[in-house]
């Protein structure tokens, strides 16, 4: 049987990420050590604890599905983070350039190869970005530019 065009993508990609030594067991590692860096943050460890509770375990199993489908296109991750992220009335922007800190700190900490951590910090980069403007964009801020 042929593969498909998005098949042999898929796995193009994935054996792109083993070879940065990127695999399930790093994203497991990578997922279990950043969080444990946000519970004990002072300024996002409230946060989390507030909202994720006693249910930390099913918070990172579907951390572990979402980066796995970044990272190896497994096409296990359903979930739809904005409508999430839209109800943590307490975070503001600055709580993300905080949460891309500690990203990076983990990174730093975790990654087999420097293309693994470009690989990451790239794409939580763009997430973050992505959460912002959803989160905080003001159409009317645009207009504060125009000149009349």
């Amino acid at each position: 049987m042929e593969q498909s065009f998005a098949e042999i993508h898929r796995e193009n990609y994935r054996r792109q990420a083993n070879g940065y030594g990127i695999d399930e067991a790093f994203v497991s590692l990578l997922v279990e050590s950043f969080y444990a860096k946000v519970r004990a943050d002072k300024d996002l460890g409230p946060i989390f604890e507030g909202v994720i509770g006693d249910r930390w375990p099913a918070h990172l199993a579907r951390m572990k599905t979402f980066w796995g489908a970044i990272a190896l296109k497994t096409g296990d991750y359903h979930g739809r983070p904005m409508p999430a992220h839209l109800k943590l009335k307490q975070v503001e922007p600055w709580h993300f350039d905080r949460w891309l800190e500690l990203f990076a700190q983990n990174l730093d900490e975790v990654s087999p190869t420097p293309e693994a951590k470009n690989f990451f910090n790239s794409r939580a980069n763009n997430i973050a970005r992505s959460l912002m403007t959803g989160m905080f964009y003001n159409p009317a801020d645009d207009l504060k530019d125009l000149k009349p």
